[in-house]
């Protein structure tokens, strides 16, 4: 990853808030879900590089947007957040 897509990434997750609700990531533009999932990848990778617990998400942002789209066509009212944590592999 990029020095400045990192920096941006960690900017987003600094200022973003704690939780996005289903509301909210219905009305985000398709960029912006993929970002916030990129997000959520980085935090995860840090956590393990700082001797927690290994990083468990290795697929591509994009598939996690449709898995958690997908989830919610099916009717799943669960944050964003909550859904790209059961997506673990």
């Amino acid at each position: 990853m990029a020095p400045a897509l990192i920096a941006l990434t960690l900017a987003i997750v600094a200022c973003s808030p704690g939780t996005i609700s289903r509301t909210e990531w219905q009305r985000m533009p398709h960029e912006e879900r993929v970002l916030y999932v990129q997000s959520l990848v980085g935090e995860e990778r840090a956590r393990a590089a700082k001797g927690g617990a290994p990083a468990r998400h290795t697929r591509p942002a994009e598939e996690y947007v449709r898995a958690i789209d997908a989830a919610y066509a099916s009717g799943d009212a669960r944050a964003p957040r909550e859904i790209f944590a059961q997506l673990a592999h």
